[in-house]
């Protein structure tokens, strides 16, 4: 008889006001169902194959910003250059970064969808199989529990609080960018800290690019996703629908990406198991991050930027019926470019198999990220000074950087965002042709929200998208 797969719901470290109980469970395997095989559906609906065959991240520098990892799992030996971190236990001793057990739960998850060998304990030694296996991985861990209670993360600066983690996460980025991150994912939401302004702009300075997930809540999306320039992922099913925990009637979501009942991994008191079928906005976080190293790996001579035009000109569609649906490829004939933006797709689907395909270096050298909305923080003017003087799309690492550098930075700010009631249906392209909760395997936690000062606006958008020169209606379908 086969072990059952195990469904989780996953969402990385996710502030919010709402706090609930792990929602882990195990569900029965149907008769011949393979849950490994199932819950890689992602790869074969968005052709990671022929994706590879262009271009597999090499060249590339991903940080991963999440908690401690396991490196030693099948997935992922050999394949984490460097890991990392600021926080300390209570009596100022460093904390372990890499670790074996529930506590390194999600960042092995995250680091398996990024750049897993596909070796693994399943059936056959098959384990999952990453978006970008030739990438050169950076972790950073800014979250940590323990065995007896993964559920309360937190982290402990030398000198600070215990609730840290904002600090951290943005003193992460600062230093992924001293190491040459050229893309930095992070399936984790914090509070606000004024550390993350300069954080970004360094980051943008650089020309990298920063990747972060939305909360699996259908209300919120929070910090650092929230930030101005961040590339901010929501998640769908197989179907393309938005997921059950999706957010909803969001102008600040960029892009959907899968992430319903994908396989990435997880430990259980028996081990790790390759075959765990988990859901979240952390898993389309980590696939879009992996897929945008990818493609940038078959155009090393372009900037973040055009990497991320190309993502927003090439998003997934499918022709059916006179009308165009999001799809995660482009399928069909005369398929329009779809440039504007829904309130719960963003730009629609990511689709590197096809964004790998464009002349990436002559598109736009600005970020399609960036509003010039006035209450966004950093500020488009911000973001245009701090990017004016840097030519070069890669940052460029200091001689002394390693794995045991430390970073700088050190603060709290609540999400806004516009709280429509957008649908869970496939999206139809009309026309022309803090407190917070931590999530880690499915565990919520409260973490403490330190100032409540400085509210952004959401950011702008355009209810209107750009098809074959003309105007095209975005809206989700209705679902009952």
């Amino acid at each position: 008889m086969s072990t059952p797969p195990l469904l989780a719901r996953c969402t990385g470290v996710a502030l919010t006001a709402a706090v609930a109980a792990a929602t882990v469970t195990l569900g029965a395997a149907s008769a011949g169902a393979d849950p490994l095989t199932d819950g890689q559906w992602w790869s074969t609906a968005m052709g990671v194959d022929e994706l590879h065959r262009s271009g597999a991240g090499q060249g590339i520098t991903v940080a991963l910003i999440d908690g401690p990892i396991d490196s030693s799992v099948p997935e992922l030996k050999g394949r984490v250059a460097s890991s990392q971190t600021e926080c300390v236990t209570a009596d100022g001793s460093p904390q372990k970064s890499t670790v074996a057990g529930l506590t390194a739960d999600h960042a092995t998850m995250m680091a398996s969808l990024l750049v897993g060998s596909g070796k693994g304990t399943a059936s056959g030694g098959r384990g999952v199989a990453g978006i970008a296996p030739q990438v050169t991985l950076r972790h950073y861990a800014v979250a940590f529990g323990t065995n007896d209670e993964p559920e309360k993360l937190r982290c402990q600066l030398k000198g600070g609080v215990s609730d840290a983690v904002d600090d951290a996460t943005a003193r992460a980025i600062r230093q992924a960018v001293r190491d040459g991150a050229r893309i930095i994912s992070i399936s984790l939401t914090t509070d606000y800290t004024d550390e993350y302004i300069p954080a970004l702009l360094d980051a943008y300075r650089a020309g990298a690019i920063v990747v972060a997930s939305t909360n699996n809540d259908r209300r919120n999306v929070f910090w650092p996703a929230i930030g101005n320039g961040v590339v901010t992922v929501t998640h769908v099913d197989a179907k393309g629908n938005l997921d059950d925990s999706a957010v909803r009637g969001s102008s600040l979501v960029d892009f959907a990406a899968p992430g319903t009942k994908i396989a990435a991994g997880r430990w259980t008191p028996s081990g790790w198991r390759s075959d765990v079928v988990a859901d979240g906005s952390s898993q389309a976080t980590a696939i879009t991050a992996g897929g945008l190293a990818a493609v940038w790996s078959a155009h090393p001579s372009a900037t973040g930027n055009q990497v991320l035009q190309a993502a927003k000109d090439a998003i997934g569609l499918r022709a059916e019926n006179g009308t165009f649906l999001t799809w995660f490829r482009r399928v069909g004939a005369d398929l329009p470019e779809a440039t504007g933006k829904t309130e719960s797709y963003g730009f629609g689907i990511f689709s590197p198999a096809d964004a790998i395909k464009l002349d990436v270096e002559k598109l736009s050298t600005v970020n399609p990220m960036v509003t010039e909305r006035g209450t966004e923080d950093p500020s488009a003017a911000d973001i245009a000074a701090a990017t004016a003087a840097s030519a070069s799309s890669a940052p460029t690492p200091s001689a002394s950087s390693s794995a045991s550098t430390p970073a700088t930075g050190a603060a709290t700010k609540p999400p806004t965002k516009a709280s429509g009631t957008s649908d869970n249906a496939a999206l139809p392209w009309l026309g022309a042709g803090v407190l917070g909760l931590l999530v880690v395997g499915g565990v919520l936690l409260v973490v403490r929200r330190r100032s409540t000062a400085h509210r952004p606006a959401e950011r702008e958008h355009d209810p209107t998208a750009a098809a074959d020169g003309a105007a095209a209606t975005t809206k989700e379908n209705s679902h009952a």
